[in-house]
C-alpha cells in the first residue's frame, strides 16, 4: 500500500470580540514553520515576517528571470545555454500554474476548516480526510500571540 503524504493548511485567525476572523491561510511547510516559531516566540506581527520573506523571494525570482531573459536576447549565446534558459522559463510557468491550483485548493480547504473551527474553537490541530487524501489543519490564533507579547513586555 502506498503511503500518502499529508499536506498541511494553516489558518491564521484573530478574535475580534467573541468571533474569530480568518486573516490568512498557508500551505507552504516552510512558511508554516516560520509562522509557528514567530507565534511561539510571541512575535507582535508574525504575518509581516512571512510577507517580507515572500517579497525577498519574489525580488530574487524577478532578478533571475530578468537575467535569463537578457541572456536569451544576446545574439551570440551558445545553443545549449539558450536551451537551458528556455527550459527554466517553461519550468517557471509550470510552477506558477501549480502554485495557482494549490492556492485555489488551499482556499477551499481553509474555508471548510474555518467553519469547523467556528463550531469548535478548541479544534486547533486536526485532520480532514477523504478517500484519497488527508490534510492536516493547524489554527494559529494571533490574539493569543499578542497576549504573549504583552505579557513578555510587562
Amino acid at each position: 500500500m502506498k503511503h500518502q503524504k499529508v499536506g498541511t493548511v494553516a489558518l491564521v485567525v484573530r478574535y475580534e470580540g467573541d468571533a474569530p476572523t480568518l486573516l490568512e491561510t498557508f500551505s507552504d511547510d516552510r512558511e508554516i514553520a516560520i509562522l509557528e516559531t514567530a507565534v511561539n516566540e510571541g512575535e507582535a506581527s508574525p504575518l509581516d515576517i512571512i510577507h517580507a520573506m515572500r517579497a525577498r523571494q519574489a525580488k530574487e525570482d524577478e532578478e533571475f528571470g530578468d537575467y535569463v531573459e537578457e541572456l536569451l536576447c544576446q545574439p551570440f549565446v551558445r545553443p545549449e545555454i539558450q536551451e537551458h534558459g528556455i527550459q527554466w522559463l517553461k519550468s517557471k510557468i509550470r510552477i506558477e500554474q501549480y502554485q495557482k491550483c494549490e492556492g485555489e485548493a488551499t482556499h477551499v480547504i481553509a474555508a471548510y476548516a474555518f467553519k469547523l473551527f467556528i463550531e469548535d474553537p478548541d479544534r486547533v490541530d486536526f485532520l480532514l480526510a477523504g478517500p484519497s487524501a488527508k490534510v492536516r489543519i493547524r489554527v494559529f490564533n494571533l490574539s493569543v500571540a499578542a497576549s504573549k507579547e504583552r505579557a513578555r513586555a510587562a
